[in-house]
């Protein structure tokens, strides 16, 4: 038979496609959310909440600096009154609080400082010019000299602003208070996104164990829902393939034991007619005076069709125990009493077959909830079953005894046990129907057999 392959999902419908998306997704999270945190607490911060915005000192273009200082040396040209530079340079003090100014008048002499620094020198040389200019190229503090009038000669003198550069850069700050609060939703979507994958792996995992688990009325698994063409999807399909060939093959045994039921049923009443025909001429020929080796025939067709009768009457009784047709009323009774009235019927076979019989039953009665006519049938079949296959043992014993803390009946005989393999040994049909009895009745039988003999136990369901 050849096997059916379920071909293997697609790479983008498969678990391993989302679980490197995630994986990307996890690489991308850092450069890309970053940003987008900055950008959006940004937003936040200068739209909704102008007032939580940091307030700094004002920051300068070191370009438009340089060119309004010269274009105020120039502006001081003229020969100025000392007191003249001394006011301009306090008004550009007060328009940049941050800046350090002084000028050197003509005389290269140090004059107004803005505020006082103790660096300066009084009275300044050419050395000294050349090694300020140093001081203020090396460090930190963008500097620059402008002199006064005519910016290519020093008669007028000149003049310097200092300012830190950290003051250089435009624009103001903002407060990112929300900075932090974006990049945690960020990380929040991204464990969502993962426990949502593998949540409903999860569901999907239990969903089909539940499936696998539960069961229908036939005792087959039940089908479940099919998800997305993944590997869990091939799964699922491939599950419902199985259910559904099981289902298949419960139908064809369903139709199968419907047909065994009927054949037989068929099968024994049209064997009827043929054994009554045959009965009767036998039972004509019985009453003809034949030679001695004529009657042991018929004797011997007399049993084989009794036999045969049996046979079919285990069938019938049989089909019907299978079908649940088989009609029965239990009730609580004294089943010594019916175990006395069975035994006396097979006292006489036994007899003729010299069997020892050891029948040791109290007089106490056994209460039990059984049918009475599917308990006799019962007895008789293990009675029959005893006389044909055990017989040669010579001995039948019927007694009560203790077994696990209950009473229970007990049939014994000293036979070759049911492990013997004798000529005349049958299919077990009468036992297969004492166990069905007994199932129905909720009895329990124990067979402990070996080659010295067999005991047979029984008793109810509720005391084992």
């Amino acid at each position: 038979m050849r096997q059916r392959h379920w071909n293997k999902p697609k790479f983008r419908n498969s678990l391993m496609s989302r679980y490197v998306l995630i994986i990307a997704i996890a690489f991308l999270f850092i450069p890309v959310a970053v940003p987008a945190g900055l950008i959006l607490s940004f937003t936040v911060n200068y739209y909704f909440f102008p007032e939580h915005q940091i307030e700094q000192p004002l920051r300068y273009n070191s370009g438009d600096l340089e060119e309004m200082w010269h274009k105020e040396a120039k502006q001081l040209g003229g020969h100025k009154a000392p007191e003249e530079i001394d006011a301009k340079l306090r008004e550009i003090k007060d328009k940049y609080p941050q800046a350090s100014l002084f000028w050197v008048d003509s005389a290269e002499r140090t004059r107004l400082q803005l505020p006082k620094q103790s660096d300066l020198p009084a009275k300044w040389s050419t050395e000294n010019t050349i090694q300020f200019m140093k001081t203020v190229s090396n460090t930190n503090t963008f500097g620059t000299v402008a002199f006064i009038g005519d910016n290519t000669t020093r008669g007028e003198g000149f003049m310097v602003l200092k300012i830190s550069r950290e003051y250089l850069k435009q624009g103001r700050e903002f407060e990112n208070r929300f900075y932090g609060l974006f990049l945690l939703t960020l990380l929040s979507i991204f464990l969502l996104l993962s426990y949502l994958f593998f949540r409903n792996i999860r569901k999907r995992l239990l969903n089909l164990e539940s499936g696998m688990m539960r069961t229908n009325k036939d005792g087959l698994p039940i089908r479940v829902d099919e998800g997305r063409a993944d590997e869990i999807g091939s799964l699922e399909k491939a599950f419902n393939h199985m259910v559904g060939k099981l289902e298949e093959g419960k139908r064809r045994e369903q139709e199968e034991e419907k047909l065994r039921k009927n054949l037989i049923n068929n099968l024994s009443h049209d064997l009827r007619t043929p054994l009554t025909v045959l009965s009767g001429h036998i039972y004509a020929l019985d009453k003809q005076p034949l030679p001695e080796e004529a009657l042991e025939s018929v004797q011997l067709m007399k049993t084989k069709i009794s036999d045969l009768d049996h046979l079919i009457d285990h069938l019938l009784s049989y089909n019907l125990l299978t079908s649940g047709r088989y009609a029965m009323s239990a009730k609580t009774q004294d089943i010594l009493r019916i175990v006395r009235v069975s035994a006396a019927a097979w006292y006489p076979i036994w007899e003729k077959a010299e069997l020892t019989i050891d029948i040791d039953l109290p007089d106490e009665p056994l209460i039990w909830e059984v049918d009475e006519q599917a308990f006799r049938r019962i007895l008789d079949n293990l009675f029959q079953n005893l006389y044909r296959y055990a017989s040669s043992g010579k001995y039948v014993g019927i007694a009560t005894v203790q077994r696990y803390g209950w009473t229970a009946l007990v049939i014994a005989d000293h036979g070759p046990g049911f492990n013997a393999d004798t000529p005349s040994k049958g299919a077990g049909l009468g036992l297969a129907i004492v166990d069905l009895l007994m199932k129905q009745m909720k009895l329990v039988l124990e067979i402990d057999t070996s080659d010295t003999g067999t005991c047979i136990y029984i008793y109810p369901a509720n005391h084992s």
